[in-house]
């Protein structure tokens, strides 16, 4: 069983998850979980069906997205990720926003694939594509590279670091992303709760962590992802370096905190689903929060 009943960061297929919606909150379910909160990265496509299967398992679930934004903070060289809770996945600034975002996502990853061949490898569109729901990630190339370039790479790891990362060969930057402020009032105008994920996981000696989420404040975030699994990458037991001084911080600028395992389904996920979140008590208070604010 799960350590906590609410879980409010996972994903599906919809984007890099490995399950699909419906399967994942059939797991949740069987782990004891009572909340789920499903972040797709830059889609919604997942959530009518997480809502079906939330019906059928006795889950609420709550529906979300998790923004990859465009570079704003000086020393982060990649964008900051922007999470959006109880959004309307029915808002038409929302669709229209999404439908734009994900066919930036598509080029960009047709675009990186096309730069492998091109140097060489055995890579087809077809065989990304047909690993995955909606729009393929980069750690769906990297498995693709990998099976059908037998002894090439060791490792995903070794793939991002000489192709797929930031700054590497067949890095492909998006034509369209939002800033974190667009990224904000989009979630708002959708009626939900615009918050700064995960900021110790982007290192501090890219960004520093406290400074970024003082900003996003005054862009008009209002809550920030104060317990998660990890930081710096995905190495088990860093995250409490920050997890105490951005809980102090939202305190102290008034954001509401939110928390989950930013869960993939993945070989290096650090913990399994439920095994990070919130209480009860702390969720009450979160929804209660982005229910004044919606209604101020």
């Amino acid at each position: 069983m799960a350590h906590y009943q609410i879980d409010l960061h996972a994903h599906t297929t919809a984007s890099d998850g490995t399950y699909s919606p419906t399967q994942l909150v059939k797991q949740a379910a069987e782990r004891g979980l009572r909340v789920l909160g499903i972040a797709d990265h830059d889609t919604i496509d997942g959530l009518a069906e997480a809502q079906l299967a939330g019906e059928q398992f006795g889950i609420e679930i709550v529906t979300g997205v998790e923004f990859s934004t465009r570079h704003e903070y000086q020393k982060y060289f990649g964008g900051v990720h922007l999470l959006g809770y109880f959004i309307n996945p029915k808002s038409s600034r929302l669709v229209n926003v999404m439908d734009k975002v994900k066919q930036g996502r598509l080029d960009q990853k047709i675009q990186q694939i096309e730069k492998l061949q091109s140097f060489g490898f055995d890579i087809p569109v077809k065989a990304v594509f047909d690993r995955v729901g909606g729009v393929p990630g980069r750690p769906h190339i990297a498995a693709v590279l990998i099976e059908r370039n037998p002894g090439k790479f060791a490792n995903v790891g070794q793939v991002f670091a000489e192709y797929l990362g930031v700054g590497a060969r067949a890095h492909i930057r998006r034509q369209f992303a939002l800033t974190v402020g667009e990224a904000i009032n989009v979630v708002k105008d959708a009626g939900g709760l615009p918050v700064f994920a995960h900021p110790g996981a982007y290192g501090d000696d890219i960004l520093d962590p406290l400074a970024a989420v003082r900003n996003a404040k005054t862009e008009g975030v209002e809550g920030v992802e104060v317990f998660y699994p990890y930081e710096t990458g995905h190495r088990p037991g860093e995250g409490s370096r920050w997890i105490g001084r951005v809980e102090a911080l939202a305190q102290e600028l008034g954001l509401l905190q939110t928390g989950g395992t930013d869960f993939h389904g993945h070989a290096h996920d650090v913990v399994g689903l439920g095994d990070m979140g919130l209480t009860d008590k702390q969720f009450t208070v979160l929804k209660q929060g982005w229910q004044k604010l919606r209604a101020s």
